[in-house]
């Protein structure tokens, strides 16, 4: 089997990947979103593997990996290991998880930090106690999420000018540059999880998404305030959204002085980039993503590493879509114990539910997703539906 060709298109806001084979096995996989700048990336990679075996995943990736690179290389790269995956348990008849060395669970802790609640009690949570509502409503759901991540702080509108010292506002693409922080600031910060922790109690376990914007200074504060509220994790504090780089010193002085729990690992390519923040203990949780890290077999390894150092896993996947999804449920239903959960992506717009095949019914219940077991990385689409969500330059997509 070779590979003949690599295609691609924007369905909804994703691209998605076409990976053909001589055997008529097609591989797919999404790229996450919003992703239409990548496009030109794409014959980068597709040249150096014209030819290749796809179901020698590894062989293929040895091509491209030192030709990639963090966002955006990583992202074309990790979504083409994706959809490798996919052609592999296809040709063997058998669902990926059994490739990366079997299942050790059979439904998969998913946490919430994008998936739209259709009916929340409060459509503007402009409070920290409508906030704490909302999330309650989240586990009320058929999908019963047991987890939510809520952004708060640098990752939202909640600082003003006058909340840090010499701030620089959103002067890129609408991500702060933070500073250090007033006391009457770093006392409303954590006001607001402390209101939101006494809404919420233990019924549903609470993550932040607070950064990137952070002094180490004002994040050490924070986290022992927060100690007795018992949070999951505060998440890219100092480095994370679209940072090429890791600060792991940094982080290491921060987690050495709080039992709060500090995560970070979003934006980082390649295992190699997870070394230091591992080996040091410089944080307690990592969140690869797999659509960014190089994909779900690179997942894979970096969790068994973590595992033999005592760190935590829970990935991140807000923007993957529904084979992004499909793909983390396989790889973590293989990760040893020190996962916790995936971030289940929002699957928007919901007609993409419409234009796939293979997911079962009810597949997310009480905070969990079931493994099921299609060939491949377990869902496919429709062509006859998803066709008619092709953009007129992308026709020939399915062709």
């Amino acid at each position: 089997m070779k590979i003949t060709d690599i295609k691609s298109a924007v369905i909804g806001s994703n691209v998605v990947l076409r990976v053909m084979t001589d055997k008529g096995i097609d591989g797919y996989s999404q790229i996450e979103n919003p992703a239409g700048y990548v496009r030109p990336l794409i014959p980068h990679f597709k040249n150096m593997i014209l030819g290749c075996d796809p179901s020698n995943v590894e062989s293929v990736l040895r091509r491209m990996r030192r030709f990639a690179a963090f966002k955006p290389w990583g992202k074309v790269f990790s979504s083409i290991e994706m959809a490798l995956w996919d052609i592999a348990g296809k040709e063997a008849g058998l669902p990926v998880y059994k490739l990366l060395g079997g299942k050790v669970r059979d439904r998969v802790r998913v946490y919430n930090g994008s998936f739209i609640d259709p009916n929340p009690p409060h459509q503007k949570a402009d409070t920290p106690e409508k906030r704490g509502e909302n999330i309650l409503h989240l586990n009320e759901l058929p999908e019963g999420f047991t987890i939510v991540k809520t952004p708060a702080f640098w990752h939202t509108s909640f600082y003003t000018e006058t909340d840090a010292y010499n701030t620089y506002g959103n002067d890129f693409i609408g991500y702060h540059n933070g500073s250090l922080l007033t006391e009457s600031a770093l006392n409303a910060s954590i006001d607001y999880i402390a209101r939101i922790k006494k809404v919420v109690g233990d019924k549903v376990g609470l993550a932040f998404d607070i950064g990137p914007g952070f002094m180490p200074t004002d994040v050490i504060r924070l986290a022992k305030a927060i100690e007795p509220f018992n949070v999951l994790w505060l998440e890219d504090s100092i480095a994370g959204d679209y940072t090429p780089f890791t600060m792991a010193k940094v982080f290491r002085d921060i987690t050495s002085t709080t039992t709060t729990p500090i995560h970070t690992g979003e934006q980082i390519f390649l295992r190699q980039n997870f070394m230091e923040l591992i080996e040091t203990r410089a944080v307690d949780v990592i969140g690869p993503d797999p659509a960014d890290v190089g994909g779900i077999s690179e997942l894979k390894w970096i969790a068994e590493y973590a595992y033999l150092h005592g760190i935590l896993m829970a990935p991140h996947g807000t923007f993957d879509g529904v084979f992004g999804m499909a793909a983390l449920t396989q790889v973590c239903s293989t990760m040893p114990s020190n996962y916790i959960a995936y971030e289940f992506p929002g699957i928007n717009p919901a007609w993409w539910f419409d234009i796939v095949e293979g997911i079962p019914n009810n597949f997310l219940k009480d905070g969990h997703v079931k493994v099921w077991d299609a060939p491949g990385i377990g869902v496919t689409f429709n062509i006859n539906k998803a066709s008619g969500y092709l953009n007129a330059e992308d026709k020939d997509f399915f062709m």
